[in-house]
Order: structure tokens, then C-alpha cells, then sequence
């Protein structure tokens, strides 16, 4: 019988490179206080609701924590423009902030919202027994061979999926999309995005060499309904986490050159803007924008710095006008004396390598938006192309600190 053969999990990479010598400069005290923060608690990645979804990122959970105990107090508000799958809002949520994300990404947005819902228990026991439902039936109708019809968005997918295990996941988005547009339909939305790449032929979950991927049906159904339990717990370890009074994030697909954020409304800002050449988020998460039926195409315009078709794609004229418009966005919502505290690597532009430090310096200075303190820290360069560029030099990793003058 096929099964699906257990194995180590993989760690993930944006996860496990942090380690090594960190080097600092600026005011010391909060130079101190950054150098910390690299010191990150691997628990952490799975706390509360950090471990449910994957979303390429690169904010841990640890440094946002510590960067809102260090910069802000209770009531104040956190701004993250670039919030991705939500970390900074979780931890501003459980620390009593209040918390604005704003991301070009619909599935960064989704994920995010429903990684800060908190539901009560009667929500969350309603998740977990739809999922259960959900569950029960689409794996009897995969044991029965039962096969759901292909719409043509999916005509392709048999490239992604073996076939028995397109038709059972067809079956589970079926039976997903037919719940409501509620707070648990989204849930059980993302449940089913959480669980895609773990079935791909290909792809970060994929057989290591050597090995051969066997999934038996039901199990697909299986994992959603896992997932929903996961889910559930850590939404309920935020609720109790979070003080009394405290109000729910908001979350708003949007453009961080562009914020619809009041003026001096954030006592900080915390993210982790893109780096430049580096990555192509449309393209790293186009399965799952594909089953959830989101606009990729609008995403893919609205991206900035994003790798062409390699590495090192960004073009000068156009990153750094994008890098002045955000910079000059967070220094616009911050109040007088708040701070930004930004997990920035260093990118390619034009085929060059970009010292991130020095371009946020040099866009947030006709703002008012002063370097105060760094921490930088070396990363492995796993790319043949980025070894290229990079021709020996270090390629880093910094945490920057930054201050809305007067």
C-alpha cells in the first residue's frame, strides 16, 4: 500500500541562517540591544500561530518581539509595511500593541488575517469540526476513486501533482469553497494552502535524491483536518496572550509607497522590505495563488525589486526610486522620536551588490529618518549566480535602527 514515509522535517532556510559573528556600529545602547536580537529562539518559529502557514520572509519571530518590547509601549501602535504572513502583527497582537500591515501580496494579506482572527473557543471548535467534516468526506471519496471535475484553471496541475493526489486535493478545495466567507471559511482556506507544496512533485517539500514520495489517499484529507487543530491552538495561545482591551491588527492589501496610514500614527515601524534582485514572491508562491483564486497578475506589478528571470534582475532607476517612496512612507507615519526597526539584506542591483545599510540611509535622509544603530551578521550564499556578484565579498544580513527626528 502507499504510504507516506515519516522523515525529519526540513528546517527553513529563513529560519536557519542566522548564526555567526555579528558586527555592530551606531549609538551603543540600542547597537546592544539589535546585537540581541540576532540571538533568535528557534521555539519561537512555531509559537502561537508563527508555524502555520510558510511564507517567504524573513522577520523572526524573536527579533519582532524584542523590537516592539524595545520601541514601544502597551497602546502604542506598529506598523508593518510590509507585513508578509503577519509575524509582526501576531507579536504586536500578544504584547498589546495595536498593529496596521499592509502588503501588495493577497495571499501575504490572507494568511495574515487569519494568523491574528482569533475566533473565541466556540470558532475555534467550529474550525476544527468543519475541517473534521470537510475531511471525512473528500478522503471516503478518494478511497472510493470518486474523481471531482477538473475546472480549467486546474488543467495544468497534473505537471505539479500526481494524478490521485490532484483529484483528492480538487475534492478538498470543493468541499472548502463551499463553506461561507466567514471568518472560518478563510480559516479552512488557508488550511488547504498551508498543505499544497507538501504533495507537489517538486518543490521545497520534495523527495530528497534517492527517495520516492508515496501518499496514500486520505492523506491529504488527513493533514487539512491536522492543520485546522494547529490552527486552532495557536489562535487560542494568542487570545491568551493577548491583554484585555487590546484591538484586533488591521490588515490592508496595499502598496507601502503609498500608505493609507494617518501621519505620525506609529510609534514604530517594524519589517523586513524586500531585497533587491533577490526574490520573485509571485513566482515562489504562484500554486497557491492559482487554488485560492487570487489576482497574481496584479501582485506580480505591484512587487518591488523583484528578480526578473535570475538573480540580480533589479534595475537601478527603478529600486531606488521605490526605496525612496517607502522610506519616505514610513518616516510620513511615524511620530516625532519613533523608531523603525528594519531586517534588511544586502541585494543586488544591476548585477552589482547593493550595501543595504548605506541605501536606507541615503533615502531616509531628506526625511528626517536618521540611522541610530545596526547589527549585521553574514549569510551563506547558496546561489551559483549570487556567488558570482558577491566574487568572495560577505553578503549580509542587518538590523537597522532608525529615528523620526523632530
Amino acid at each position: 500500500m502507499d504510504r507516506l514515509e515519516p522523515r525529519p522535517p526540513r528546517a527553513k532556510r529563513a529560519f536557519s541562517t542566522l548564526g555567526g559573528p555579528v558586527d555592530t556600529g551606531g549609538e551603543a545602547p540600542a547597537a546592544a540591544v539589535l546585537r540581541k536580537l540576532f540571538d533568535v529562539d528557534p521555539a519561537a518559529a512555531r509559537a502561537l500561530t508563527h508555524g502555520f502557514h510558510s511564507y517567504a520572509g524573513r522577520m523572526h519571530p524573536t527579533i519582532a518581539r524584542g523590537a516592539i518590547e524595545a520601541w514601544s509601549a502597551p497602546g502604542d501602535t506598529v506598523v508593518d509595511p510590509f507585513c508578509g504572513s503577519g509575524t509582526v502583527l501576531v507579536e504586536a497582537l500578544a504584547a498589546g500593541r495595536a498593529a496596521i500591515g499592509v502588503d501588495a501580496s493577497p495571499l501575504a494579506t490572507a494568511i495574515a488575517r487569519v494568523r491574528t482572527t482569533v475566533l473565541g473557543e466556540d470558532g475555534r471548535e467550529r474550525l476544527v469540526a468543519e475541517a473534521a467534516r470537510i475531511a471525512e468526506e473528500s478522503g471516503d471519496r478518494a478511497r472510493k476513486r470518486k474523481r471531482p471535475e477538473v475546472p480549467k484553471w486546474a488543467s495544468q496541475e497534473i505537471s505539479r501533482f500526481h494524478a490521485h493526489v490532484l483529484y483528492e486535493l480538487l475534492g478538498l478545495r470543493e468541499l472548502v469553497f463551499e463553506t461561507k466567507e466567514d471568518d472560518i471559511g478563510a480559516a479552512l482556506r488557508l488550511c488547504l494552502s498551508s498543505i499544497l507544496v507538501k504533495f507537489m512533485r517538486s518543490g521545497p517539500e520534495a523527495p530528497r535524491d534517492g527517495e520516492t514520495k508515496r501518499i496514500a489517499r486520505g492523506i491529504p484529507s488527513r493533514m487539512l483536518a491536522d492543520r485546522a487543530v494547529e490552527l486552532a491552538r495557536g489562535l487560542a495561545a494568542v487570545e491568551r496572550r493577548t491583554p484585555p482591551g487590546t484591538p484586533a491588527p488591521r490588515v490592508m492589501d496595499g502598496d507601502a509607497r503609498d500608505l493609507k496610514i494617518d501621519a505620525r500614527q506609529a510609534a514604530l515601524v517594524v519589517s523586513s522590505p524586500p531585497y533587491a534582485g533577490t526574490y520573485d514572491y509571485a513566482a515562489q508562491h504562484a500554486v497557491r495563488f492559482a487554488w485560492l483564486g487570487l489576482p497574481v497578475r496584479t501582485f506580480r506589478r505591484a512587487q518591488m525589486g523583484a528578480r526578473a528571470t535570475a538573480v540580480g534582475g533589479a534595475a537601478s532607476d527603478d529600486w531606488v526610486a521605490d526605496q525612496r517612496r517607502f522610506v519616505a512612507e514610513m518616516a510620513r507615519v511615524l511620530r516625532p522620536g519613533g523608531h523603525a526597526l528594519l531586517v534588511v539584506g544586502d541585494g543586488i542591483v544591476d548585477d552589482r551588490p547593493e550595501h543595504a545599510p548605506d541605501a536606507i540611509a541615503e533615502a531616509g535622509a531628506p526625511v528626517g529618518l536618521e540611522p541610530v544603530a545596526r547589527a549585521s551578521q553574514a549569510r551563506p550564499i547558496h546561489d551559483r549566480r549570487l556567488a558570482q556578484i558577491f566574487a568572495g565579498q560577505p553578503r549580509r544580513e542587518h538590523l537597522l535602527l532608525l529615528r523620526r527626528r523632530g
